[in-house]
């Protein structure tokens, strides 16, 4: 399953890597589906701010990996390995931010998660439903944390849930 999402963000690419880079730990802050996250472990990668990241979501927790963190080219990739469920053999989300000029920038989601096995494929269409609909605010939430300084609107009524 392929995910692709494309948006503009009203703000210079610096401002953009900030949060989407800089802060990979704080993804809560922003991000629609994740009820928390922190970022841990020495960075492996040269200018990361850390190796791993711990989700807490509202369906369990997960963790990720960064595996290419490129600072010059503004890449982010990182990998689910462990809290998907046992038939998902990957899931490996990246980021590319674009300059298109001195106040706007381009960024580009691709998320790729490869099922595995007989239930996997049974699977398949019912987690790409779903991962369909979260992945639809995330670039959105992004846009709006990093335009206006606070969450979107979709976010803060998960938050208002959460207390």
């Amino acid at each position: 399953m392929e995910f692709k999402k494309e948006i503009i963000i009203n703000k210079p690419i610096e401002a953009v890597w900030e949060i989407l880079g800089n802060q990979f730990g704080d993804a809560y802050k922003w991000a629609s589906g994740l009820n928390h996250s922190k970022g841990f472990s020495s960075p492996v990668i040269k200018g990361a701010p850390s190796n791993n990241r711990a989700c807490e979501l509202p369906s369990g927790k997960i963790k990720e990996v960064i595996k290419k963190f490129d600072i010059g080219n503004y890449i982010l990739e990182y990998e689910v390995i462990q809290g998907f469920p046992f038939f998902v053999d990957t899931a490996i989300n990246n980021w590319q931010l674009l300059t298109i000029d001195s106040e706007k920038t381009k960024v580009q989601m691709h998320l790729v998660v490869k099922t595995k096995g007989l239930i996997g494929s049974i699977m398949r269409p019912m987690m790409k439903m779903q991962l369909s609909k979260q992945i639809e605010y995330i670039p959105n939430d992004l846009k709006h944390f990093v335009e206006t300084g606070t969450p979107s609107q979709n976010k803060v009524k998960e938050i208002e849930k959460l207390l």
